[in-house]
């Protein structure tokens, strides 16, 4: 979720922080040039309150403040004004829908490509190279695109674990070591396996991996890699999780493109060995041999 969103609903302010919030709203770009001093005196608080205003919305400070203001303004500008939560009224017709979704996409593709870091990127593609077992850690809908992203890893011959059971994950995470990687995927920060599994992972001297919003990140420190997704979704209020579903999956898609064009021999040449076994059972009953077959497959991928 983007700052100005998390100042628009205000959960667990305070009187003070939700003045603070309302003048800063109110003030838009122009918080830009404003010195903290000035903002108490617009907002009628102290300055030590501002600082605890900026601590409350997971910023290290005045400046950050001013700065995730106006990248705020700056996405709303080019969001062409999609609501991300409710992108769509009742009654819309198809084509209407259509649109919004579209600009959801957009939107999402766009905020994360910009708070995403090649450089971190490739950091965590090269840890998954040289790990001996990719293990995932996530839960609720993330799952959906981790499972896909641990069957791409098993595609390309890596050794990978993806479990929706809490008891599974502890487990895998107990059986890690230095030569394995995790990756955490939490768009909050928040999840309740994390405060199970990271400790576990960090004991056990497993380089850790993490998927999630900026705040999410901050929230847990001390980890190998943070990858960063569109923080624009309300956590509760929302229609159903459009946005960070888009974020997730186009990180993972990502990571995987640059861990299959750091080994690609190795990763074309394992596609090529399991395609005789791994097609579908109506193709193999074809005139084709395997080798004819699996060469078929491969000019498509072309």
């Amino acid at each position: 979720m983007d700052i100005k969103r998390r100042m628009e609903l205000a959960e667990g302010f305070t009187p003070t922080e939700q003045q603070l919030a309302g003048t800063v709203l109110a003030l838009g770009g122009r918080l830009h040039g404003l010195t903290i001093k000035e903002l108490a005196r617009a907002a009628h608080v102290s300055i030590p309150s501002v600082h605890r205003f900026c601590k409350k919305l997971g910023l290290e400070g005045f400046k950050e403040l001013k700065v995730e203001v106006a990248r705020a303004e700056e996405q709303q500008r080019h969001s062409g004004n999609v609501d991300i939560n409710f992108p769509f009224n009742a009654g819309e017709s198809a084509d209407a829908v259509l649109t919004s979704m579209a600009q959801v996409y957009e939107t999402t593709l766009t905020d994360t490509r910009e708070v995403l870091d090649g450089v971190e990127l490739d950091r965590a593609a090269g840890l998954l190279e040289r790990a001996a077992s990719i293990d995932i850690f996530t839960q609720s809908h993330n799952l959906y695109p981790a499972h896909m992203f641990c069957d791409r890893l098993l595609s390309i011959g890596r050794t990978a674990s993806c479990f929706e059971s809490g008891e599974r994950q502890a487990r895998i995470a107990l059986a890690s070591d230095c030569h394995h990687v995790a990756i955490a995927i939490s768009y909050s920060g928040l999840g309740p396996n994390l405060a199970t599994i990271l400790p576990i992972l960090h004991e056990r001297n497993v380089p850790t991996i993490f998927v999630g919003t900026p705040n999410g990140c901050r929230l847990n420190p001390g980890l190998d890699v943070y990858l960063h997704v569109s923080d624009r979704e309300s956590l509760q209020n929302r229609i159903t999780q459009f946005a960070s579903h888009i974020a997730v999956q186009y990180v993972l898609d990502s990571l995987y493109g640059c861990l299959f064009a750091r080994d690609y021999a190795n990763s074309r040449a394992f596609l090529e060995r399991s395609l005789p076994a791994t097609s579908l059972p109506a193709l193999r009953r074809t005139e084709l041999s395997p080798t004819e077959y699996a060469s078929v497959m491969l000019n498509r991928l072309r």
